[in-house]
């Protein structure tokens, strides 16, 4: 099973494996909202509103959730999701596109990508619950700005009320799910919001 992390990233690479450039940055951070998602429903990290705290040791089969949970055991206090998403994003990145360039080397990438977005974009459309994985990739990458890889026919606005229907019938059939992809798709809306603020008023 592809990790979500890696399925996301597979949604929007290109060719060589790689983002494109414009959109390197909330990639990355979609990258980890994904990972935090995963911890979150395998009850590795708690995954609050304003904290995430490591739920006990050991790894897990994906590069990037590994990673994850390494800084959060070392960080010696809790930081919001947020600030996790902004500060390992651009680490989150290289490591799956390191794995989709595998792919490209194989002669596999293109298949991959293209078995990735119609899960991604299957799910979204119904939106189906049984396929968490990439209904969580859709929800995300609508929060990162990038949601013209999940319903390309709509307006940005419209993506974002369909995300947020998407979640209303997650929490409804799968509470634990529902509230870890909520408060992970949240922490990369945040990201994003501050940093653009940042740099709209810079000092």
């Amino acid at each position: 099973m592809t990790p979500t992390p890696l399925l996301l990233a597979l949604c929007g690479a290109g060719e060589g494996g790689f983002w494109p450039w414009p959109s390197r940055t909330e990639a990355g951070r979609a990258v980890v909202g994904a990972a935090l998602f995963e911890l979150a429903l395998a009850r590795r990290l708690e995954l609050g509103d304003d904290r995430v705290v490591p739920c006990g040791g050991g790894t897990t089969d994906d590069v990037v959730q590994n990673g994850v949970l390494r800084s959060v055991g070392a960080a010696g206090r809790a930081r919001p999701p947020w600030e996790w998403v902004e500060s390992l994003g651009p680490d989150a990145l290289r490591q799956v596109e390191e794995e989709c360039a595998r792919a490209a080397a194989l002669g596999t990438l293109g298949e991959r990508m293209s078995e990735a977005r119609a899960r991604v974009r299957r799910a979204a459309e119904r939106p189906d619950v049984r396929d968490v994985s990439a209904l969580a990739v859709a929800v995300l990458l609508i929060a990162a700005r990038q949601g013209h890889l999940v319903r390309p026919a709509v307006l940005p606005s419209a993506r974002v009320r369909h995300a947020a229907r998407a979640l209303a019938l997650l929490e409804c059939g799968a509470p634990h799910s529902g509230q870890a992809l909520r408060r992970a798709s949240a922490a990369v809306r945040r990201s994003i919001a501050v940093s653009a603020a940042a740099l709209a008023f810079p000092g």
